[in-house]
This record gives structure tokens, sequence and C-alpha cells, in this order.
């Protein structure tokens, strides 16, 4: 910890260095006048950083600071969680449905259609015949991408119809 007066005597020390060094070197007196700058900056960070070391509050220990236990067994599988979060967000902007939860029902719908051989995205009509209104409004492939993103998403009931209508194929 560097107190005032010393501080104030390596200052002074400094000055006599800076002097010295434009008297021998008078062409280098702007080099001479940055170092002199650099070492009577650093003296003054030393000093206010040794005044403020000891009056600082000290630190109390939070629940962060503690060793994590032993996570929790999962006990519902990661996917599930995936999906339902993606329900969930899907509900509240319409981004969300187009992008977390539609891909994912597209992905099933056309499984289940293929295995009856009909292609979603080739045969429309016969998608819709066996999908349903409710599940079709969410899959069909030539659904845009919402311009305001941040739109009134899919209600539950919109999306449990869907499900409904996808596991009775």
């Amino acid at each position: 910890m560097i107190r005032l007066s010393t501080f104030v005597t390596l200052a002074v020390v400094a000055s006599a260095g800076l002097a010295f060094a434009i008297f021998l070197r008078r062409g280098d007196a702007a080099l001479a006048v940055d170092v002199y700058l650099l070492v009577v900056g650093g003296l003054a960070l030393l000093t206010v950083i040794g005044r403020t070391l000891g009056r600082l509050p000290r630190e109390t220990r939070t629940r962060l600071d503690l060793r994590p236990s032993a996570p929790p067994a999962p006990t519902r599988p990661r996917e599930l969680v995936r999906l339902e979060r993606a329900i969930g967000m899907s509900t509240e902007t319409a981004f969300d449905a187009h992008y977390r939860l539609r891909p994912t029902l597209r992905n099933v719908a056309a499984t289940k259609l293929r295995m009856r051989g009909v292609d979603l995205d080739a045969n429309s009509q016969a998608a819709l015949g066996l999908l349903g209104p409710e599940a079709w409004e969410l899959v069909r492939p030539d659904t845009e991408r919402p311009r305001v993103h941040d739109a009134a998403g899919v209600s539950y009931d919109q999306v449990a119809a869907a499900v409904a209508a996808l596991e009775a194929l």
C-alpha cells in the first residue's frame, strides 16, 4: 500500500529523472515526457488502489459460491421437455409457432401420411382429408412465414386438435 507521502516522494524522483533525461537527450523530450506520464500515472493508480483496498465492505457468500450438489436425476426425457417448451412458446408468438412447433408437426404428419401412401407436399387434398382442418392449418406446405413475428401464436386447443388428428392416423 503506497501512502500519499510515498507517492509525492516517488513523483519528485520521477520529475528529477525527467529533467535529467531531457538534459541528456534534448531530441527525445517527447518520449521522456511520455515515460514520465506513464510512471506518475502508474504511481497514482497504485496509490488509489492502496487507499481503497481496506475500505470496501467484505463480500458475503452467496448461493452461487457454494459447491453445487449432485444434479437431480432426469425424470423426463429431454425431447419431451423440448417439445413442451416449443408448444408453450408457440402459443405466445407466431414466430415460435412457425419455426419451432410447425417443423415437428410436419415431420410427424409426413411420416404418418407416408405410411398410408400419401405425400404431404404433393397430394394436398388427400392429406387434408386424412388430417382434418385443424391439423392441416398447422402443417400445410404453403404456409408463409409470419410477417409480424410477435403476433399471437396458436392456441392450446389448436395444438390439442392437431395432435389428436395426428394420433388418429
